[in-house]
């Protein structure tokens, strides 16, 4: 499933390195799991549970636990029709939402081509790939600040936020994301969890430091249609 902000292209070499963080039994906890691109790769010896505020999102996660078969054709017809009615079917809206929508963005125009791809198609195959590996994932749809209550003490905690300055999507599902309150809430809890977070270099906080970093192109492009380069990295608080 394409994932506005997913982490797809680098999910290979940061899960490697997430992994070779892991103490044997520790579990691993995706805070922000999205198209669930990382904990899909993390070592299944453990408890793994992975969080996301997006309810739609979770919904499919959890249906699919269940043995729901997500659509293979859509039209576009279909596609605004769920739309207008998600809340009679949430999973089917979390899928159609992202897995059918321009970029993968959260109901950002159905998604077609000239050559008439089928994106839907591409989206269950992406989606089903991934299900095998993740039937024992605990599912939460709550606020970071929420979930900790269910995370057992000295977890590695994964934080894949919405990076700074840059454009924030589903503010309407997930609201305005604060980042001095997100930092904030890592230093009140750094001593009891290994806790890891995702951003750009040049967005690094004062007190955390860079423990991996991997350069990439965004998804978005330049007015020349180039992508752009960046640095990802993970920090930890100091």
């Amino acid at each position: 499933m394409q994932y506005f902000g997913g982490k797809q292209r680098i999910s290979k070499p940061l899960s490697k390195f997430l992994n070779s963080q892991l103490k044997d039994n520790q579990p691993f906890i995706d805070l922000f799991c999205g198209s669930c691109n990382i904990i899909t790769k993390i070592d299944d010896n453990r408890l793994r549970i992975a969080n996301d505020k997006h309810k739609y999102l979770i919904a499919m996660w959890q249906e699919l636990q269940l043995g729901w078969q997500p659509p293979t054709e859509l039209t576009k017809e279909e596609y605004y029709e769920v739309k207008k009615h998600q809340e009679d079917c949430p999973h089917l809206a979390g899928f159609v939402g992202f897995g059918c929508s321009f970029a993968g963005k959260w109901w950002g125009g159905f998604a077609t081509n000239s050559r008439k791809r089928n994106y839907c198609l591409d989206a269950y195959n992406s989606t089903i790939n991934k299900l095998k590996y993740i039937k024992d994932v605990k599912f939460y749809n709550l606020d970071y600040k929420e979930i900790i209550q269910y995370i057992p003490k000295g977890s590695l905690i994964y934080c894949d936020i919405p990076y700074k300055n840059t454009t924030q999507y589903c503010k309407s599902e997930v609201g305005e994301f604060n980042h001095d309150e997100f930092y904030d809430w890592v230093k009140k809890y750094s001593s009891d969890y290994q806790i890891y977070i995702s951003e750009y270099k040049s967005n690094v906080p004062e007190d955390f430091k860079i423990v991996w970093e991997f350069e990439s192109k965004q998804d978005i492009r330049n007015k020349d249609n180039e992508q752009q380069k960046t640095v990802e990295v993970l920090i930890k608080y100091i």
